[in-house]
């Protein structure tokens, strides 16, 4: 059984008089430091200075200069979760996560009879219930029982901290996309696009810590549905070119294999591989390139996809070539560059579900990591005539935004109004139901999460109302839009799902096909 004071290891603390220029130079000199505790004469507790915010105000412009000399006390969190280092992780989960889930982004502080222990963090608690899932316990019994306590634990955790993450993160990123589309001052851009990469980071983070523990629940779906082979590096080049370009690295990317192949495959799976490596290979790459290779060939029914990520980096130690696939391992290298270690984890998780192997090898000046996976083959479909023009949103449409969050109205309403939208707002899903049976709305985006009648409730009795107000096109706006999700939510009676953070192209396409076929009068397509 696991306790929290196994977890938090004894940070040296400081005091509220201390300077945040000694702060400072702390953090600068302990790299893994991500919380130091602030104590009085007697040892107690009295406040926290997490690395993230503390360097951030520094950093602000006259940050250094403003701060440095002010003692900690006037820049520590002065409310920060503290408890007993007593109390196991299921104990702590239970409680503290469940009331105050947003403050695990903050770290903790453990105590030992009400005096100061150590620090935990978020990526602490992550690790341990993943090594008590894995760990080998003296007798069967109890290895199952520590087994199923770890694993649940670690999906109440992931659970409760997707939708805290994803809900602040929604904002910042829809706000940037926004605010890069209205800039129109040139030497606003990096900024902008630092906030959407960093932002982008932080969303990959969060699918790989999901997925991985999806993947050990064996909870990991496939989506598969036909795919041009030759198409699948499209999207890869778009998505890295810029941040290679920004490095100065050189990034190529090559098809070999018939041009008109067709497979069975979930395209968001394998671009998630690729995008895994190709991150990978930029991250470890000073100078020089790097270059992705995908090839195809036919075997009968069946078609073997292989992909091949190269690099000029430092390349990867022989007796860590299999461990980088492991959760949280890390060669030196990837240590001093940061991350978590779980790109590559699950990475191999997805190509196992795919019945494939991956591998990696360092080569003379570099590394190349490879993945082969089988594919079912299919006939090349039939060409069709072109679809009719979209109608898009325009001036006459209405739309009505469900939302509890202040920040993610405010998101969609600035995107109806760019679109040409008028737009209308409510915050619970009761409010939303009545707004809609007043007939005065053409379309509905309707967030899931929400504390009462939810949205899937909310759709429902939408739904069976009546009336042609009980038709109103309704699309699910959500950070939970995994195919088993999205597919739920249509059975509820929902015509479509926008993940969360919003694109706004991907919002608009989602509201321009709902609204032409709702205009057409043909039923929407499950």
């Amino acid at each position: 059984m696991t306790l929290l004071l196994d977890i938090a290891p004894h940070i040296p603390p400081v005091s509220p008089s201390t300077p945040g220029a000694e702060v400072y130079q702390r953090f600068q000199e302990e790299p893994d430091t991500l919380a130091i505790a602030v104590v009085d004469e007697s040892g107690a507790p009295v406040g926290l200075v997490e690395r993230n915010a503390f360097l951030v105000l520094m950093a602000a412009q006259h940050g250094y200069a403003l701060w440095s000399k002010r003692p900690t006390s006037h820049m520590m969190k002065r409310d920060p979760v503290v408890v007993d280092g007593d109390v196991t992780l299921a104990e702590f989960f239970g409680s503290v996560l469940a009331e105050r889930p947003s403050e695990m982004l903050h770290g903790f502080i453990v105590t030992c009879g009400g005096k100061y222990a150590g620090v935990g963090t978020a990526l602490a608690l992550l690790q341990a219930s993943a090594a008590a899932a894995s760990s080998h316990a003296e007798t069967m019994s109890r290895l199952a029982w520590e087994a199923n306590e770890a694993l649940a634990t670690k999906g109440r955790f992931l659970a409760v901290m997707s939708h805290e993450i994803r809900t602040p993160l929604n904002g910042v990123l829809a706000v940037a996309e926004i605010l890069k589309r209205k800039a129109e001052q040139p030497d606003l851009r990096p900024f902008i696009d630092t906030i959407l990469e960093s932002g982008g980071a932080l969303l990959r983070l969060l699918n790989d810590a999901l997925d991985l523990s999806r993947a050990e629940a064996a909870g990991l779906e496939l989506d598969e549905a036909p795919l041009q082979a030759s198409h699948i590096l499209d999207d890869v080049l778009g998505l890295w070119t810029a941040q290679a370009e920004l490095k100065g690295l050189d990034l190529h990317a090559a098809y070999e294999g018939p041009a008109d192949l067709w497979v069975l495959a979930d395209r968001v799976r394998l671009r998630q591989v690729l995008n895994n490596l190709v991150g990978n290979a930029l991250k470890f790459t000073s100078d020089g390139h790097v270059d992705v290779s995908l090839s195809a060939t036919v075997e009968g029914d069946y078609a073997r996809l292989c992909g091949v990520v190269t690099d000029t980096g430092p390349g990867i130690p022989a007796d860590r070539l299999e461990a980088v696939f492991a959760p949280f391992q890390q060669t030196d290298e990837g240590v001093r560059q940061g991350g978590a270690g779980l790109g590559l984890a699950v990475c191999r998780q997805i190509v196992k579900r795919m019945n494939g192997v991956i591998a990696a090898r360092s080569r003379v000046g570099g590394a190349e990591l490879s993945f082969e996976v089988p594919l079912h083959r299919l006939p090349a479909p039939q060409v069709e005539a072109p679809a009719p023009e979209t109608v898009e949103a325009g001036e006459a449409v209405h739309v009505l935004i469900v939302d509890d969050n202040a920040t993610n109205r405010m998101v969609a309403q600035t995107l109806c109004e760019m679109f040409g939208c008028s737009s209308e707002a409510v915050d619970n899903g009761e409010d939303a139901v009545a707004a809609v049976n007043s007939g005065r709305f053409d379309l509905v985006l309707m967030d899931i999460k929400m504390p009462g009648m939810d949205g899937v409730e909310a759709t429902r009795r939408i739904r069976s109302g009546g009336g042609a107000a009980s038709q109103a096109p309704i699309l699910a706006l959500t950070a939970n839009a995994d195919p088993a999700d999205a597919a739920f939510y249509r059975l509820s009676g929902m015509n479509g799902v926008v993940e969360k953070p919003i694109k706004p192209e991907r919002l608009l396409a989602a509201m321009s096909a709902v609204l032409q076929v709702d205009r057409a009068g043909e039923a929407v397509a499950a």
